[in-house]
């Protein structure tokens, strides 16, 4: 007597394709970016305590913040090429 409730098979009927290993993400782009200002930040105040520099702090977070817009935006279009 076959049981109307449960009437699907328990094996499976056909070839199954092997299941893949999901893909583990790279790096972000921003994480990066933003460790590399950091990592320029503590080098720049090293180097200026030490050498007796003087640098404008509202141009030089200026340019790091160009420089860091530049490559977040130069990481999104290498990720999307990379996609296709």
């Amino acid at each position: 007597m076959s049981n109307p409730i449960n009437s699907s098979p328990t094996e499976p009927t056909g070839p199954t394709a092997p299941v893949a290993a999901p893909e583990r993400p790279g790096p972000r782009v921003g994480g990066i970016v933003w460790g590399g200002i950091v990592v320029v930040l503590c080098v720049l105040m090293i180097v200026t305590r030490q050498a007796g520099l003087n640098l404008d702090p509202g141009q030089t977070a200026m340019w790091l913040l160009f420089g860091a817009g530049a490559a977040l935006v130069a990481g999104g279009v290498a990720s999307i090429v990379r996609r296709r």
